[in-house]
């Protein structure tokens, strides 16, 4: 499908079939595409601030120049995805896949990425500058505060020479979605990660 350039501002795409489609320069501010297909989409330039992906496949995806401010990305699969250089800053990527990705000096400042996966991933120089990179949920019964096990970004196989991991948060979320964050400390991120970080500026 031909959208370069188009003004697609709000549509509602859900579960849209966009395969390979150009949507280069094209305005999807704000446009609701949870579970919806881009996978060789050429989105390069395209504005998707303020869009909705949850789940959304954009496997392979070319993605140059793309305004990804604010976009959520919970679940949705980056692989074999070039980001290098990106500001992502606002955007929310909880369980998102960048397996193989080029993430090298993306900028995740202040993001959401637990549980997201960077598995072999080039990751070298991206900062994550107060980002909340692991989280346990907490639950109360009876008064007593319960917490399950820490999750955090999934790192391992990845390069991660010169990443900035520097105020990088470790929140709790109780069932009414509210949370408490603090610094996560290095040797929990580096096993919770699964990677030794070796030449990383750890928190």
């Amino acid at each position: 499908m031909n959208l370069h350039g188009a003004d697609l501002h709000g549509v509602d795409y859900v579960g849209t079939n966009l395969r390979e489609s150009d949507l280069s320069s094209a305005n999807l501010r704000d446009a609701r595409l949870t579970g919806s297909n881009f996978e060789g989409a050429d989105l390069r330039n395209a504005d998707l601030r303020g869009a909705k992906l949850v789940g959304a496949n954009l496997r392979g995806a070319r993605l140059d120049g793309a305004k990804l401010n604010g976009a959520e990305f919970t679940g949705a699969n980056f692989g074999d995805v070039d980001l290098h250089g990106q500001n992502l800053t606002g955007a929310g990527f909880v369980g998102a896949s960048f397996r193989g990705g080029n993430l090298s000096n993306a900028i995740f400042d202040g993001d959401d990425v637990v549980g997201a996966s960077m598995q072999d991933a080039h990751v070298d120089g991206a900062s994550f500058r107060n980002a909340w990179v692991c989280a346990h949920n907490t639950d109360r019964e009876d008064g007593v505060t319960i917490q399950r096990e820490v999750v955090c970004l999934d790192l391992r196989g990845a390069s991660v020479r010169g990443a900035v991991f520097t105020g990088a948060q470790l929140c709790d979320r109780d069932r009414d979605d509210e949370r408490t964050c603090a610094k996560v400390g290095a040797a929990l991120l580096q096993d919770k990660s699964h990677n030794s970080l070796d030449g990383a500026v750890l928190p």
